[in-house]
């Protein structure tokens, strides 16, 4: 609630050291010097979070379950958040201020992008067929 009064979107939670956890609903990743990392400790393991370490795989790039500290998801390159009904979805501001540049990173982009065009792929989504 007290991000709530200051006007926030959504809040992020932290563990029992002060690092990052999650969102009330979404998993979180930052992304620095082109390397990936998201909290390990605290967090749900969401499919869309392991999907995001499945696509980096094929992608080549480097992602890590690591301590992300408060600063250093301020100070990333980019951020971006990942739950079952958005996807992968960009942060470009964290308590008020840009990250980066204030605008959708490069690899965030790739991921999106990666990421809804494995839902035409058979292997990775299971179409719902309505009477």
């Amino acid at each position: 609630y007290d991000a709530y009064d200051r006007g926030a979107e959504t809040a992020l939670l932290l563990d029992f050291n002060g690092n990052v956890a999650e969102g009330p609903g979404f998993n979180v990743f930052c992304v620095d010097d082109g390397k990936l990392s998201t909290p390990a400790v605290g967090v749900l393991p969401g499919i869309t979070r392991r999907t995001v370490f499945d696509l980096c795989a094929e992608a080549g790039l480097a992602v890590a379950a690591a301590d992300v500290s408060v600063a250093a998801l301020r100070q990333s390159d980019e951020v971006f958040i990942t739950s079952t009904a958005g996807g992968i979805m960009p942060v470009t501001m964290i308590d008020g201020i840009p990250v980066a540049d204030g605008k959708v990173g490069a690899i965030t982009r790739r991921l999106m992008a990666a990421y809804w065009q494995k839902h035409d792929d058979p292997v990775w989504s299971s179409p719902v067929r309505y009477p």
